[in-house]
């Protein structure tokens, strides 16, 4: 008897695309808003890859192995690509004059 579960599945399936992406953000520390920008996706679009509700389409494949080449190749210009990380900056209730 084949039964489906009720809840999605946390993580994607191992050896998937979506694997990959969570695997390389995971090994890089990088938050989901950070992994997002990584990948150039909205945060909820990886928090789909995430939790394996979703697979990245083949472009993500072929980032990966590009991110991944410059990552082992020229690590200082790879991490120029990690995105920095956020800083809320509380704004100033204080009105400028504009003379």
């Amino acid at each position: 008897m084949n039964q489906t579960p009720l809840n999605p599945p946390k993580t994607p399936l191992p050896g998937t695309v979506a694997a990959r992406a969570k695997d390389t953000a995971d090994r890089l520390n990088l938050s989901e808003d950070r992994a997002a920008r990584y990948f150039g996706v909205p945060v909820f679009t990886y928090r789909k890859w995430a939790t394996g509700e979703r697979e990245p389409g083949a472009a993500v494949t072929r980032l990966l192995d590009v991110l991944g080449m410059i990552e082992a190749m020229a690590p200082d210009l790879h991490q120029s690509f990690l995105p920095p990380e956020l800083v809320h900056v509380k704004k100033s209730r204080v009105k400028r004059s504009t003379k």
